[in-house]
Parts: structure tokens; sequence; C-alpha cells
């Protein structure tokens, strides 16, 4: 941690959990050619800055409740306007308004003379050392107010440090309101206790002046310091009914914080230093130019831990994959054997078995396709109940043949021979196949004639149709089709006579196809 003021600037170190050595340098050209020489020859090592400085500024002011880019654009207006000529600028939200818009309530802060910070800075940068953040004791001292007992919602906290002066900071329900650096005489040069006292009572009256804090509302004051000087305020100051005093030992703060250290002067700048290394704050002052190398620094961990992460997970999941081909290569081994041996057992039962002609694959292939024919046996019943309910309305149709079969496909032809006339010529359709799935389909050529006959062809003709359409009313009936009529009437038939044609014989022809379902 580098801690600094306007005249001094401490670097300490951390070891093992708690501070180790630590180095004092002057806020001066050759402190800081010492300072650089110290970079160089020390690990390069993350650095946390800590300020307390005369030259840092708080507002207290209100800005509207909005979020994101609106917000950052109030402040930086804010910021342009109130503290124009610094970059180390910070503003904390500290919650809202009770009455009106209820605006967020917020806190300013700024390092008004940059000229402070900017050559430390700049030697970190030069050195690359990343540079986690930029506090200050105002700020970084909030964290102090759980170790402190017993405190209510007014605290002015007091503490010394050896490099900058006295500082008091005032916290209201804890949130910081105002703090104030004094200069101090070199210790032992002259009592604290007395200007101490002083210094309390100006902040008070000041607290009472700007309505922070009225004279009948208690402020506790907590005063670190160790040493002589707790017996000289004790001695030396009487706190009033309004004014609550407490000396709270630094010792005793550190050994709160986990330190084994202990201090015999009353200043507090270890147990910051310990408290900052031990839980370090987020940045308040530092650019992100400024932090690039620590930000970098992070960056390269984080792919390192994610290496780490990947490299381990591989490692499992190839070890993972390793068990389970060993484990499936015992398992093909164990199958293998199983198999020589009830292949073997095979063959010694095969060979007891008496002698056939045929191998008992080609019997069980055999009786297999036995059972699959006796599954798809079909009959012309059905067909044949079908053409009986048409023959019993038109007694006049005779059948005289029926070639009949089972075919997968409805549009199957049976013979070669029967060939189809176009439908224009003979006048027929088919009958739409509805949504029914069928296992197969029974086709049948039907020869017939008419018995007896007059010689009428227009009602022959008209017979034959209605035999058809009674067939095509019958629900297992899927198509119809009459192939040969008595006589031809195709526009395309040319028109013939002969004295020798048997007009005593209207002989005709149908197709007729049956969807059978399957068995429910």
């Amino acid at each position: 941690m580098l801690f600094v003021s306007a005249h001094k600037a401490a670097i300490y170190h951390w070891r093992k959990g708690d501070l180790g050595s630590s180095f004092l340098f002057d806020s001066n050209e050759e402190g800081r050619q010492l300072f650089s020489r110290y970079l160089r020859e020390t690990p390069n090592v993350p650095v946390h800055m800590l300020m307390d400085l005369f030259e840092e500024e708080f507002r207290k002011d209100s800005v509207p409740h909005v979020f994101g880019p609106d917000r950052g654009a109030i402040i930086a207006r804010k910021k342009a306007r109130l503290f124009r000529e610094t970059p180390y600028f910070h503003c904390a939200i500290q919650g809202r308004e009770e009455e009106g818009r209820r605006d967020d309530r917020v806190l300013m802060s700024a390092i008004t003379n940059p000229a402070l910070v900017k050559p430390w800075v700049t030697l970190l940068d030069e050195n690359k050392v990343p540079l986690a953040g930029i506090s200050s004791v105002p700020l970084f001292t909030k964290s102090l107010l759980g170790l402190l007992p017993d405190a209510r919602e007014n605290v002015l906290v007091v503490s010394l440090q050896s490099i900058s002066g006295l500082r008091q900071s005032f916290f209201q329900k804890g949130e910081l309101r105002i703090s104030r650096l004094v200069q101090l005489p070199r210790y032992g040069t002259q009592p604290y206790g007395p200007q101490i006292r002083q210094e309390v009572e100006r902040v008070r009256r000041y607290l009472n002046s700007m309505r922070l804090a009225s004279p009948d509302d208690p402020v506790d004051v907590y005063v670190l310091a160790a040493g002589d000087l707790m017996e000289d305020l004790q001695a030396t100051y009487r706190g009033s009914g309004y004014t609550p005093f407490r000396v709270v030992d630094i010792n005793d703060l550190l050994e709160a914080s986990g330190s084994k250290r202990r201090v015999g002067t009353p200043f507090s700048d270890q147990l910051f230093a310990h408290r900052l290394l031990s839980q370090p704050p987020a940045n308040a002052y530092a650019s992100s130019t400024e932090r690039r190398y620590f930000t970098m620094r992070r960056m390269r961990q984080g792919m390192l831990a994610a290496s780490a992460i990947l490299l381990t997970f591989s490692g499992g999941w190839g070890g993972y994959n390793l068990l389970q081909g060993l484990s499936l290569s015992q398992q093909a081994v164990a199958a293998q054997k199983k198999t020589e041996f009830y292949n073997a057992r095979y063959q010694m039962a095969r060979e007891r078995l008496p002698h056939t002609a045929v191998e008992p694959r080609d019997i069980q292939a055999a009786v297999e396709a036995v059972d699959t024919l006796e599954g798809q046996r079909a009959t012309p019943l059905e067909m044949l109940q079908v053409l009986s309910r048409g023959l019993a309305r038109l007694p006049e149709v005779q059948l005289d043949s029926i070639t009949w079969a089972a075919r997968p496909n409805p549009d199957a032809d049976l013979t070669r021979e029967n060939a189809r006339v176009p439908t224009s010529s003979l006048q027929q359709f088919a009958v739409q196949p509805d949504q029914k799935k069928y296992r197969y389909y029974q086709i049948a050529i039907v020869n017939g004639r008419l018995n007896p006959f007059d010689g009428n062809f227009r009602r022959a003709i008209a017979t034959i149709n209605d035999f058809a359409e009674t067939l095509r009313g019958i629900d297992s009936v899927y198509d119809v089709q009459i192939q040969s009529l008595p006589l031809d009437v195709s526009p395309s038939a040319s028109l013939q006579g002969s004295t020798s044609v048997d007009r005593t014989e209207a002989m005709f022809a149908l197709r007729v196809v049956l969807g059978i379902a399957d068995e429910a």
C-alpha cells in the first residue's frame, strides 16, 4: 500500500496476512527518485494508494433519480461545474430524499490539487506497476465504524496520521458528510490533548451551523489513539452530555482487524494500512488508463484460472473416457468368449441330431414362410357376395366367367389380354377411395350377358350401367369399371353394319375391385 500526503509517502508491505516492512519517501524530486529505484528493485505486485490531503473537498448535492447514461451525464455536468481542473473525482449515492421528487442524495468529492497525486501515479505507470485503485482516509474511515463500540446515528471519528495530521470525519447514519484535516505540531513538542479538544469543539460548532447536527443531537466522538496520548486526552478533556467523548485504543482495533502488530505512538497509519490491505476498497479516484496494468493483470489471472479449470476438466474427462474404453474392451472380450462358448455348444447339440437332407435353418425359413402365407391367404368369398347382391337386383344379368385375384395394388392388370377400353367410350368412372387403409385388394374381371335380350341396345346399356352402379353402392367396393359393352358408342368408333351380326346377344365385361381392410 502507498500512503500519500502532501509532504510524505509511505509504502507498506503485506506478508503472510499481516503488515511487513515499510519505507518512507519525501514528496520532492529526491524522494521520488528513491521511490522509482524502490519500484525497480522490488517485485512487481499491485499497489493500493491511500491519500490524506488538505486539498480533498466534499460537496453534498442531489440529482434526479435516473439511471445509466442519464445519471452519468448529470454527474459529469456537476463535476465540470464544481471540479473542472482535476481528473480525481468521485461521486457516491447516499440514498434518496424523503419528500418531493425523491431525488438521489449524492456526496461528490475530488482532489483539487492533482499535482500532489500525479507524480506518484506516473512513477507507478513508468515502472508498469499495477495500480489497484486510489482511495482517501475520509472515504475509507467508513470501514472502521463497525469496530467502534456503541456507535449511534451521529459519529465523529478523529484520527492522527504521522505523515499528514489530525483527520476528523463526520458520519450520519453510516454515510460520510464532512471531513477536515488539520496540521498539528511535531509529536512530542506540544501536548496534543488540548489541541484535539479545541479542534473537536470547532467541528461541533460547524455541524450546528450547517444544521447537520443540532445542539440537542448527541454526537459520539471517537478519538483513535494509543500510548501516552490516551491518558493525556482523558485527563484534559471532559465530554459534555451532548458530546460523548471516547478514546479508542488503536491496538484494540488492530487486534479486531486480525493484526498481531502493536503500536506505542498515537498514529493510525498502520491501522489504515492493515485494514485496507486485508479488505481492499473499491477504486474511488484512479482512471481506467491509470489502472490498465492492474486490469491486464486481472485478465491474465482470469485466463490462467480458466486454463487450469479447462485442463483439469479435460484431464478428468479424458480419464473417464479411458476407463469407459477399458470397460467396453473388457465387455467385448467377454462377449466374444460367450459367443465362442455358445457356438461350441450349438455345434455339439447339432451333431447329436439325426441327419436330414435339408439344413435346419432352411426348414425354419420354410415354416416361417408358410405361417406368413397362412396369415395372408385370401378367398373369393367376399367378391362372390358382392356380385350376388348385384345379381339379386337385376335377374336378367347372367355371368359367364369370373377371373379373380388378390393384389396389393388396386390398379394391377390380371391379364395382358384384357386391355381397358378408354373410359370416355365406356361411360365409366372410378369410385374415389375413402380415408381407410386396406391390407390388400381383390380384383375380378366379370364377363356376362343379358338374358333375355330383344335387340334393344339402348336398354341393354342402361341395364349394364345400372348393374355397375349397384355394385358401386356397396361399402367394400373400391372401384368398378366397365370394360366392354354390347355396342361401342364412343365418338371415335366408326359406323359399320352387317346383316351377319348376331343381335340376339348382349355381352359385357366389368372390372370390380374390393378393398379388404385390416381386421379390428
